[in-house]
């Protein structure tokens, strides 16, 4: 895939340098938009240059869409682990993000694994048919969905609201106007709670505020899969 490369570099002797899946900086080439239709509101992302970062930046007033990337491969038993950076400038007054009315977030990074039929219900199965037959394409599985927030501490973890095939996995928060690094374990948090993870589909970011129609902002850069 353009712009997608993997670096695995053969150190000194038998040592080995990390493996490392890159992905293209948020934003530009490959990254295409994502809109729900019942929300006519769309979040606005915009490709900068800042702090020495190539990021994206996100504008969600009472909004809400996302970005995707989609992987062809990866393997998560070698690159376990996601790394990002992110800012927020803007943040949401949210009381319990637990609930339908307060799922929403400044920031998100979604990972999307693919759908398998064997454990899903009948009526997921039927419900994803008809998804295929109006749009003629098929949905993603589970989704692991790490978040800015700043009611949940770092590490807890709930199901979303709208679907328990989605776990939210809170990454805290921070002061306002700084970048954070982050780094997940993808394979051990899928296992932890939902587990065996099957291949990972895409990677998603969002900022959304339709359910408290409020304003916020956060930047998003440097995506990478990792090995231990």
């Amino acid at each position: 895939m353009l712009a997608l490369f993997l670096i695995a570099v053969a150190g000194f002797g038998m040592a080995t340098e990390p493996a490392e899946l890159v992905l293209p900086a948020p934003g530009r080439e490959g990254w295409q938009p994502l809109r729900f239709r019942k929300i006519p509101r769309h979040t606005v992302y915009t490709p900068v240059s800042l702090d020495g970062r190539e990021a994206v930046r996100a504008e969600a007033r009472c909004s809400a869409s996302a970005l995707f990337f989609e992987l062809d491969e990866i393997d998560l038993a070698s690159t376990p682990l996601l790394e990002w950076e992110w800012k927020v400038e803007r943040d949401l007054e949210i009381s319990d993000p637990r609930v339908k009315s307060g799922d929403d977030f400044a920031a998100r990074v979604y990972v999307l694994f693919e759908f398998e039929p064997e454990r899903a219900s009948a009526w997921e199965r039927l419900r994803r048919r008809a998804v295929r037959a109006l749009f003629g394409t098929e949905i993603p599985g589970n989704a692991l969905n790490y978040v800015w927030s700043s009611t949940e501490p770092t590490g807890s973890a709930w199901d979303n609201p709208y679907t328990e095939s989605s776990k939210m996995i809170s990454r805290g928060s921070g002061p306002l106007g700084s970048w954070r690094s982050e780094r997940v374990d993808v394979l051990a948090d899928h296992r932890a709670l939902i587990g065996e993870p099957p291949r990972v589909r895409a990677i998603a970011l969002m900022s959304d505020s339709d359910g408290s129609c409020q304003q916020a902002t956060a930047y998003i850069a440097s995506l990478r899969f990792t090995s231990r």
